[in-house]
């Protein structure tokens, strides 16, 4: 679990404008949700990896975007043992907020065959990666410009074969069918949208049997 937490905090670090690295300052850790209760009936092992975050931060001479705070969610979508970071920025001006997932100890993922987002109608865009990060960022793999989404919205990662999109503690939020969500199992037809931006999940229908290895992140 520590191990977890600082890969997700070192591959969040990005420049910071005096020159001093700065890294996400909040921590989702998603786990079977059989196993919620028991972690946050321990507060003194959740201030742990708190504490241990912020010294893994000092000595690698990090500067935090903000007030250090970790979350524990329930992963709908993880099987016992397996767990899953997502390490934003959650900055108290509402400003755009970035961010990353980490999915630690995975097997090589398999894809959906043909599986797809059409954008704001008129878009198609393949999803034959097994992580796909969205928002205004250029350095997302699929990039939308529009102002209402955040640098750092939304991703897509392949769980257990099928795409769950997470939303990355957005300002405008990720929504799917009209409901507002923190992590979805995408199927055929829902209709997503980033604050306002709409996607729609697709994919053709496979023969049996018919699935494609994708390299994982």
């Amino acid at each position: 679990m520590t191990h977890s937490l600082v890969e997700a905090m070192r591959s969040g670090v990005r420049p910071g404008v005096d020159g001093v690295p700065v890294a996400p300052n909040l921590y989702v850790f998603y786990i079977h949700p059989d196993q919620v209760d028991d972690i946050l009936s321990t507060p003194e092992f959740l201030d742990e990896l708190v504490g241990l975050l912020r010294q893994a931060s000092l000595e690698a001479g990090l500067r935090l975007s903000g007030p250090l705070s970790l979350r524990v969610e329930p992963g709908w979508d993880l099987a016992p043992g397996e767990t899953l970071v997502t390490a934003t920025d959650s900055l108290q001006d509402l400003s755009p907020t970035s961010g990353l997932a980490f999915y630690p100890d995975a097997p090589s993922p398999v894809a959906p065959l043909a599986a797809f987002l059409i954008v704001d109608g008129v878009r198609l865009f393949p999803l034959e990666a097994a992580v796909v990060n969205i928002g205004r960022r250029e350095d997302n793999q699929l990039v939308i410009d529009d102002p209402r989404v955040s640098r750092l919205h939304a991703q897509l990662r392949i769980v257990r074969g099928r795409f769950v999109i997470f939303d990355l503690d957005s300002t405008g939020g990720t929504f799917v069918n009209g409901l507002r969500i923190h992590q979805h199992t995408l199927r055929v037809g829902d209709v997503i949208s980033l604050a306002g931006v709409p996607l729609v999940f697709g994919q053709e229908i496979p023969e049996p049997g018919d699935t494609q290895e994708v390299p994982a992140e």
